[in-house]
């Protein structure tokens, strides 16, 4: 914890505000990873020292630049290194793009490499891309500066989630008295778009698997349908890997909290609780 404490405050300058994050840390981080030690941390960063944080996104983007690596055996890499938003947006052409291929011998990483030569080289069709930003109503009127959360990244300024919201549609979110986000409901089997949109934002955006950060890509019902309801409260947000593991040999409940107990084949269980608004 000392180690990336010191990363994410080392340019705040003020030996105070570390502190408040240090305490804001304490009480939860042995329950976390380091993948998510590391989203608090930046979203208390950002809570104590807002301007701090707004004026340190803004010198980072003067970083961005693209990368070539010469490799052996007639290969290369080129590394981008962008701004979060724009990374998110790429990010999602190249998954649009994938899923359009059809399927053959190639691995998914392979056709993630072809998918980006034929966007680059401007060959690939046109696609609308969104990416979502959940945001504090408050944050948007200008009355406080609590960070924004992007989906599959984790915290951002909040300046950078209002000019987002300027951008595109609004949906509102109301939270019950926990923080969590409220479920939408359907009797429909297949979630409608508005479900799958809010399941993603009752669970931050990333997998609900314990320990993991990936985007989320997939969702599942915890109780299998049709004695499981399709409604967003009976939903989780998971990453590809994790939802064929919960069809294979994981066992996962649900509590009246909506927290996800899961039961590993050994009999170990680990609780992912709803993200906290």
């Amino acid at each position: 914890m000392r180690s990336l404490l010191l990363e994410r405050t080392v340019h705040m300058g003020d030996p105070s505000l570390v502190a408040k994050v240090e305490d804001g840390l304490v009480g939860v981080a042995a329950g976390l990873n380091r993948s998510q030690l590391a989203r608090r941390a930046t979203k208390l960063v950002a809570q104590v020292d807002p301007e701090g944080y707004q004026r340190r996104c803004r010198s980072a983007e003067k970083e961005r630049r693209v990368e070539f690596k010469p490799l052996p055996d007639g290969m290369a890499q080129i590394k981008a290194i962008l701004p979060a938003v724009q990374a998110s947006m790429a990010q999602e052409l190249l998954r649009q793009d994938v899923a359009g291929l059809p399927a053959d011998e190639r691995s998914t990483d392979q056709k993630r490499a072809d998918a980006f030569l034929e966007r680059f080289l401007g060959n690939a069709r046109e696609r609308e891309v969104q990416v979502h930003v959940t945001v504090p109503m408050e944050t948007l009127l200008g009355l406080t500066e609590e960070p924004g959360l992007l989906d599959g990244y984790g915290p951002i300024a909040a300046g950078m989630a209002r000019e987002l919201a300027m951008r595109g549609p609004w949906r509102g979110v109301l939270l019950d008295e926990y923080r969590h986000a409220v479920a939408m409901s359907t009797k429909k089997y297949r979630p409608t778009a508005r479900m799958r949109e809010m399941v993603k934002v009752q669970d931050g955006g990333v997998c609900t698997a314990p320990g993991c950060t990936s985007p989320i890509r997939e969702l599942d019902h915890v109780i299998p349908w049709p004695k499981g309801k399709t409604t967003a409260k009976q939903l989780k947000g998971l990453c590809a890997w994790h939802h064929h593991r919960n069809h294979d040999n994981y066992r996962v409940t649900l509590d009246a909290e909506g927290s996800a107990r899961w039961t590993t084949p050994l009999g170990r269980s680990h609780t992912v609780t709803p993200h906290r608004y």
